[in-house]
C-alpha cells in the first residue's frame, strides 16, 4: 500500500474557500482604497453671513434693543426727533430729561455702534478673504463694534472741547443733542438695510451704495443742524467749512484707517 495519499474532495473545499475569502479581502481592500484615495472632492460651501451664528445672535440682540425702546420710550423719541426739526433756545439731553429717557438714547446709540460696525465686517467679509480666513468671526465683529464705540466717544470729546473754546455751553448741548439724534436715526435706517444684506443676499456692490446713502443723510442734516445752531451769519461760512472738515469728515478718514490698520495687526498675530 504506498504511502501517499490523494487529497480528498474535503481537502480541496477548504482551500478553495480560504483562496476565495483571500481574493475577496484584497478586493474589498482594492476599492476601499481607490474610493478614499481617488474619490471626487466636494466643493467647500463659501461663507455666508445668515449662517453665522454669531450674525444672527447680534441681529437678534439689535432687534431686542429697538423692541425695548420702542415699547417704553417711544413719546420719547418722538419729542427728540421734533426737537431736532425745531429752533431750541435750550438742550434737553440731559437737563430736563428723566434718567430712563437717557438711557434709551444710549441704548439707540449702542444699537447704531452695532449695526455700524456690521456694515463694516460684510464689507471686509466679500473685499478682504485673507482675514476672515486667518482671523476668528467673533473678534473681527467685536473689533469694528469697538472701533465706533471708540470713534464716537472721541468725537464727542471732541465736539465739547471745540465748542467750549468757541460757543457758550447752551449751543453746545443743543449741538450734542442733535448730533445724538441724527446718530440714533442713522441707526433705524441701517436696521433693514442689514437684513437685505444677510437674509436676502444683498449684492456686495449694491450694499455700499445704500450704506452711503445714509451716511450722505446724516451728514446733510449735521450740516444742516451746524449752520442753525454755529453760523447762522454770512460771515460764518469759513468757519462752518473749518468746523466741518476738521470735526466731520476729517474723524471719517482716521475711523476707516484705524481700521485697516487694526485689520493688518489681527492678520499678523494669527
Amino acid at each position: 500500500m504506498s504511502e501517499n495519499c490523494h487529497p480528498g474532495i474535503e481537502y480541496l473545499l477548504q482551500l478553495y474557500a480560504e483562496e476565495q475569502s483571500r481574493v475577496d479581502t484584497a478586493l474589498t481592500q482594492k476599492v476601499h482604497h481607490v474610493t478614499v484615495q481617488e474619490g471626487m472632492k466636494g466643493e467647500p460651501i463659501p461663507y455666508q453671513l445668515r449662517s453665522d451664528w454669531m450674525v444672527t445672535s447680534v441681529l437678534f440682540l439689535c432687534f431686542i434693543l429697538v423692541s425695548y425702546v420702542l415699547a417704553h420710550g417711544k413719546k420719547h423719541l418722538e419729542q427728540q426727533f421734533k426737537n431736532f426739526s425745531l429752533s431750541k433756545e435750550r438742550a434737553s439731553l440731559f437737563d430736563d430729561t428723566t434718567a430712563s429717557d437717557v438711557r434709551y438714547t444710549l441704548v439707540l446709540i449702542f444699537q447704531t455702534c452695532i449695526l455700524a460696525g456690521f456694515c463694516v465686517y460684510d464689507y471686509f467679509s466679500d473685499h478682504d478673504l485673507l482675514l476672515f480666513r486667518v482671523v476668528p468671526h467673533y473678534l473681527l465683529l467685536s473689533t469694528f463694534i469697538g472701533c465706533v464705540v471708540i470713534f464716537l466717544l472721541f468725537k464727542w470729546l471732541a465736539y465739547n472741547f471745540v465748542n467750549w473754546i468757541f460757543f457758550n455751553k447752551t449751543k453746545n448741548m443743543i449741538w450734542i443733542e442733535s448730533y445724538f439724534n441724527v446718530i440714533i436715526g442713522a441707526g433705524f435706517l441701517l436696521f433693514p438695510i442689514v437684513l437685505l444684506i444677510v437674509y436676502f443676499d444683498l449684492s456686495p456692490q449694491l450694499a455700499p451704495y445704500f450704506i452711503g446713502f445714509v451716511i450722505i443723510i446724516a451728514k446733510i442734516l449735521l450740516f444742516y443742524k451746524c449752520i442753525h445752531n454755529f453760523f447762522n451769519r454770512i460771515y460764518g461760512v469759513l468757519h462752518l467749512i473749518l468746523y466741518f472738515c476738521a470735526l466731520e469728515i476729517l474723524p471719517d478718514l482716521i475711523l476707516w484707517r484705524g481700521i485697516v490698520i487694526a485689520n493688518n495687526i489681527l492678520v499678523l498675530n494669527f
